[in-house]
């Protein structure tokens, strides 16, 4: 039935997730501010395992960013997959919300290509007992680790478009664990504001494992 002027279109009915981006989007051009603030409040509430099924559609509508130049703040959405991931998913999270085990997000190096992770300072007993032989180095409040080279390239999975990939697998980094097999992806969704992905390297080929939230700068200072 078509709208008609006693008959107006409902003015209530929430905003498909491609509404919400390309409204971000227009938002950024006039404060862009607000559109960061708004983005990064998506991402929180894509957080509950309720909403993890918009995840890949909105990663689909993101663009291929320019690498941030420093420390970006990072946010876990979920980790799956297999039952190690799910409980590292379970450990930050909750880490997060009490002020201890996290992950805090990733620095980057436009200039050589490369970057690393960054831990709370108070995972490193923990990191310890899982990994007693791989040394994570102190810098101020915090651990760094995890380092890697990113660029821009295609996706290996659908819908196989450009994005900054993220990979752990160069001999030198020394990764523990089944780093060298990780590769992560992000995509930004307003300037700045960065949705990423985790693929695991399977017998098949790759596989998502889980989806993360990067805003740059840092501690929230956009």
């Amino acid at each position: 039935m078509h709208a008609t002027a006693t008959q107006p279109l409902s003015t209530d009915a929430p905003l498909s997730d491609g509404q919400r981006i390309e409204q971000l989007q227009a938002l950024a051009d006039s404060d862009l501010a607000a559109a960061r603030a708004d983005a990064w409040s998506l991402f929180q509430e894509l957080q509950a395992g309720s909403e993890h099924y918009r995840l890949p559609g909105l990663f689909a509508r993101g663009t291929a960013p320019q690498a941030p130049d420093g420390d970006c703040e990072g946010i876990v959405m979920n980790l799956y997959g297999s039952a190690w991931l799910a409980g590292l998913d379970k450990m930050v999270r909750l880490g997060q919300k009490l002020g201890g085990i996290g992950w805090a997000g990733k620095t980057f190096d436009p200039k050589t290509g490369t970057g690393y992770n960054r831990l709370t300072r108070s995972s490193l007993i923990p990191a310890m007992i899982t990994m007693p032989h791989y040394p994570l180095r102190k810098q101020g409040g915090e651990l760094l680790g995890f380092d890697f080279h990113h660029r821009v390239e295609k996706s290996p999975i659908s819908p196989h478009q450009e994005v900054r990939a993220i990979t752990y697998d160069d001999p030198q980094f020394n990764n523990p664990l089944v780093m060298p097999r990780v590769r992560d992806e992000i995509v930004e969704i307003v300037p700045d504001v960065f949705l990423g992905r985790a693929l695991l390297k399977v017998k098949h080929g790759w596989e998502v494992v889980g989806y993360f939230g990067l805003r740059y700068p840092a501690k929230g200072d956009l």
